[in-house]
Parts: C-alpha cells; structure tokens; sequence
C-alpha cells in the first residue's frame, strides 16, 4: 500500500524523524530500511537494544493519528479500480484501522482481501503475508502478479513464487537491482501506473 498505491513518504518520515531523535537512532539507517517492513522488524535491525514490540506500538499509534501528507500514487486508482474486486488483494505492513484510513483518504475502496501487519507472524521479506493473500483469493501464487515499491517486499513476491513489478517511488531501478539477488530482480519497472491497463486477463506495462 504505502509507497506502491498510496505516497505517504511526509507522514512516515515524520514520525519515524521524531522516534530516530528520541531515541537516538540515526534517521538516515532506518531510511534504509524500513520501507515495507514491519515496524518492529525494522526496529530490531536499527536499535536492536530496544523493546522492539513496545517501540512499534509507538509508531502504529502515531501513525494511525496522521491525516496529512496523503496521496495516491500517480495512476495507481484507476489501475486499481480496474482490477474486479475478487482478484485484487492488498499485503501491507500497516495495520487494519491504519489502511481503512489511508484508502478512504485517497479515494479508494478496501478489498475483501487485506493482509495487515497484525495479522502475519512474520513480515516482508518474509512470504507469509503473499501466500495468505493467494491462499484467500483462492489461486495460486504462480498466477498472481505483485506491485511493490520496496526490496524487502519484491523478495517476499520471489520468495512467494509470485511475478512482480517494481514501482520506483522510493528507489531507482539501479538500487533495487543493487539491493536484490538476481533471480528476485523483478519483471519490469515503472515510475508509477500511469499508461498501466488491465483488460480481464492482461496487465500491459507503459510503451
């Protein structure tokens, strides 16, 4: 969700500034990387001496607070109004109550399939949370084709044995190459959705 259908880099940096200076923690380290993983994931790899539950409760509470700085990605509403509802599904870090609030934000209606941060045991780059979401939709994970943003969340597609398209919101096509084993490289890279269709049956990239 964040950072693939909805631009919420203000919001989130905001609050992960205002938790690096309180703690003591440099910001630049959890930029690196906290995109689409758990907050307590990423905690326990920036300040692994902190109680990295009770510091994410922290972090989901402030953030659940946010209603600013909220955006949909360029394209990325049409796209996913074009998708029928039973096919789509969303697997994301944040909680429950966090994406009902983001998605009324930009427009968007929730899915019946939704993976959240609270209902996985481990997150991205972990699979769980993609073979749960083709587990619900009732399809295979072979079938299925992942939008995501981030490294941890494009391993967790390969992991998955799911095909993905990285979106360049917050790393170049360049880092996520850097960042990825060459057989978790995804299919294609777009800036945004703009000029992506689907039809029923195809997903056709921009020319």
């Amino acid at each position: 969700m964040d950072g693939t259908l909805i631009d919420s880099n203000d919001a989130l940096e905001v609050t992960w500034q205002r938790w690096a200076a309180e703690r003591g923690v440099a910001f630049e380290h959890i930029r690196r990387v906290h995109h689409g993983r758990l907050p307590a994931e990423t905690i326990s790899i920036v300040a692994p001496h902190l109680d990295a539950a009770a510091e994410a409760r922290l972090i989901y509470a402030e953030q659940d607070a946010i209603t600013e700085g909220i955006h949909p990605i360029a394209g990325a509403n049409d796209f996913f109004r074009s998708v029928p509802a039973h096919r789509a599904a969303i697997v994301t870090a944040a909680m429950l109550p966090i994406l009902h609030l983001r998605l009324q934000m930009v427009g968007l209606e929730t899915p019946a399939v939704c993976v959240t941060g609270d209902s996985v045991r481990s997150g991205k780059p972990d699979p769980e949370g993609y073979l749960d979401a083709a587990r619900r939709l009732g399809v295979e994970p072979r079938s299925c084709v992942v939008f995501e943003d981030a490294p941890a969340g494009l391993l967790a597609a390969h992991r998955a044995g799911m095909r993905a398209v990285a979106i360049l919101t917050n790393y170049t096509e360049p880092a996520l190459r850097a960042e990825l084993p060459p057989e978790a490289v995804p299919a294609a890279f777009c800036q945004n959705f703009v000029g992506l269709t689907f039809d029923g049956t195809r997903i056709t990239l921009p020319s």
